[in-house]
């Protein structure tokens, strides 16, 4: 029998088990069956997936990532938010650089538990289908709807998943209204369920809608998911491109336990 030191956190409702690995390695993230265990709702922890933090050089910390079926994935964006924050809990500091599965993030940790990441460039959107995919750390398809939150989510985006590729994307159901603000809710594989909030999604809705309707230089766009609201910045480029792509956000720990394996 093993006790596991854990910390719960969540991000606009997006829930994460965190892991500290500066120590050594806990648990074995590469035991699926046990990940699963862990995200489990009901005879588990229970989350939308599991972070680990981890040494890197160079950095201040490697993130490693699992969805909640137990399998590492791309990059969460309220995940990335989360870690941030559970950083600073550890180290006292504000600022950060990491390394995850798409490459470097900078983070800082703002007053009232606002955290901004910055998120890789995005290059390019594609129509597909139903919708437009775009790559914001992880694949997201895109779909205009009247009503995000009265939309049959994770029914539709079930349908939608796998039409890209045989790992899938996740499925993002979008509004923007007359005053800028997107609307939002996502589909996310390796969860196969609809989330409060999806941090790339709301990156990559936010993306397309300001390219979609031409924006040029440096872009706010407000958003609200069912988790609560964020935020998304970048800079339009003429080539189409974004850089300089920020996701802002509440995040907050909400108990820390241990586990027995």
């Amino acid at each position: 029998m093993k006790l596991i030191a854990f910390d719960k956190y969540e991000g606009a409702g997006n829930d994460f088990i965190m892991l500290d690995f500066f120590a050594g390695e806990t648990i074995d993230l590469d035991n699926e069956i046990l990940m699963r265990q862990l995200c489990d709702r009901h005879f588990g922890i229970g989350a939308d997936g599991i972070i680990a933090l981890s040494p890197e050089a160079g950095y201040d910390f490697r993130m490693k990532y699992l969805n909640s079926d137990g399998r590492f994935s791309t990059f969460c964006g309220n995940g990335s938010r989360c870690i941030s924050l559970f950083a600073q809990r550890k180290w006292k500091r504000d600022h950060f650089k990491f390394i995850a599965s798409d490459g470097a993030h900078e983070s800082e940790v703002l007053p009232n538990n606002q955290i901004r990441v910055r998120m890789k460039d995005i290059n390019t959107m594609m129509q597909s289908g139903q919708g437009w995919l775009v790559d914001s750390g992880s694949p997201h398809l895109i779909c205009e709807v009247e009503n995000p939150f009265e939309y049959p989510v994770a029914e539709e985006g079930r349908k939608l998943r796998s039409e890209f590729s045989a790992e899938g994307a996740n499925v993002n159901f979008i509004h923007v209204d007359t005053q800028g603000v997107l609307r939002i809710a996502t589909y996310e594989r390796g969860v196969e369920d609809e989330t409060l909030a999806c941090g790339t999604g709301i990156v990559a809705s936010a993306y397309y809608w300001a390219s979609t309707k031409g924006l040029l230089g440096t872009v706010s766009v407000p958003v609200i998911s069912r988790g609560g609201h964020l935020s998304v910045s970048m800079t339009i480029n003429s080539s189409g491109t974004a850089s300089e792509v920020w996701l802002k956000g509440p995040a907050r720990k909400v108990f820390s336990g241990f586990y027995t394996i």
